[in-house]
């Protein structure tokens, strides 16, 4: 698959089918072309390269469309903006198509350090990882064609013909979470044995230390290695001491680890195998994190493991205290829907820290608009929704 074609389908595709709406900022106007292809019956596209007031018009037209009906002839919009993403409340504000993006969201999200060019081409083509970071090394901002120039995979014929899929990206995933053909497939030979070795050494340097032919024992020491690698990538202190020989990625294969990871959290088919993995690996029969990392404040962002959403709810009831909105607002929108969130009481936990935050945006704008809030506690005045004075 060409660059442009899997951040085309894999990427931007992908986001609207969840979002719905989607605004594309592109400062280097380097997904144009990519984007506007897009365009269908269903699909409605809007290109403000030209004119801002008439896409605003034709964004907001569109809008109207997508709420007319419980069947609207336009499903989802993309909104193509060829300046940098609004990162403050300021910059949105003075932004017309930011509330596209809170309603549905954006790509390259400035948040996620997995949408920066050279991490989506690393994503494409993890079997070619050396060759596309020299690329990028002689020219940051390299065209599709140049990157396109590497060439694909054809490394593993074996592996290819009995997961029946092409790509580095799409055997390893097939080998982390085999649907049942695939799996009836590995376990009916195992010749693909030596081919798996090869692509796992060549694109996550994992060495494997099993002998086992089986693909369940090649399995779990691939998941330990995968999910230990995001959860060390995404460490912001240092790993503690008794952790410090457990096997995991080199930073050269962080893009396609992070890839690799989000794929089997955000795939409804495999969700639960993913949550039954991570359970075990960061268990007291795995890893035992929790009692390793019980002195570590900060774990970072990413949702490798279920004791780390208790610390990332810790972090936001911090910021909604400090009133920090835009660092509570990213911390909601990154995990309140998280794959942990759903277990016990931490779905309504979250749902309440949104609400609160939402209480505080209330109140800013009443004394904005010149209310006093004076006698009465925010929040019980918030529940009558009048304010107490002005």
């Amino acid at each position: 698959m060409k660059i442009a074609e899997f951040i085309q389908q894999e990427i931007v595709r992908k986001r609207l089918e969840e979002r719905q709406t989607l605004v594309v900022y592109d400062a280097d106007r380097r997904y144009r072309d990519l984007c506007l292809a897009l365009s269908g019956e269903r699909l409605r596209v809007i290109d403000a390269s030209e004119s801002s007031i008439e896409s605003r018009e034709a964004a907001l037209a569109a809008l109207q469309e997508m709420g007319a009906s419980t069947h609207p002839a336009v499903r989802q919009l993309l909104v193509y903006v060829p300046v940098p993403a609004p990162m403050t409340d300021e910059q949105k504000q003075r932004d017309p198509f930011s509330l596209y993006a809170e309603m549905g969201g954006c790509f390259p999200d400035p948040l996620n350090s997995g949408d920066d060019y050279l991490a989506l081409c690393l994503k494409a083509r993890p079997d070619h990882t050396t060759a596309i970071r020299r690329i990028f090394a002689e020219n940051p901002n390299p065209t599709f064609d140049r990157v396109d120039a590497v060439g694909g995979c054809t490394g593993w014929p074996q592996l290819q013909a009995l997961l029946k899929v092409d790509s580095a990206r799409d055997i390893l995933f097939a080998l982390l979470a085999p649907i049942d053909g695939q799996k009836a497939a590995l376990k009916g030979q195992d010749g693909w044995v030596t081919e798996a070795k090869s692509l796992l050494k060549m694109t996550l340097e994992l060495r494997l230390i099993t002998r086992s032919k089986s693909w369940d024992a090649i399995g779990d020491e691939a998941w330990r290695y995968l999910l230990f690698s995001e959860f060390v990538f995404d460490l912001p202190a240092e790993l503690p001491a008794s952790l410090a020989n457990v096997p995991r990625a080199p930073e050269a294969a962080r893009a396609l680890v992070e890839d690799l990871c989000d794929r089997l959290r955000s795939d409804v088919r495999t969700q639960t195998l993913y949550t039954t993995r991570a359970e075990g690996i960061e268990g007291p029969e795995g890893l035992n994190l929790p009692t390793h990392c019980r002195s570590i404040v900060d774990l970072g962002d990413r949702d490798t493991f279920p004791f780390e959403e208790r610390s990332f709810f810790a972090r936001a009831v911090v910021v909604l205290r400090d009133e920090d909105m835009d660092t509570l607002r990213a911390l909601v929108s990154r995990h309140g829907r998280s794959i942990w969130v759903s277990r016990g009481e931490s779905q309504a936990q979250w749902q309440l820290l949104h609400a609160s935050g939402a209480r505080i945006d209330l109140r800013r704008r009443w004394l904005g608009r010149g209310y006093l809030v004076v006698g009465v506690p925010f929040f019980a005045m918030a529940e009558r929704n009048v304010p107490t004075s002005r």
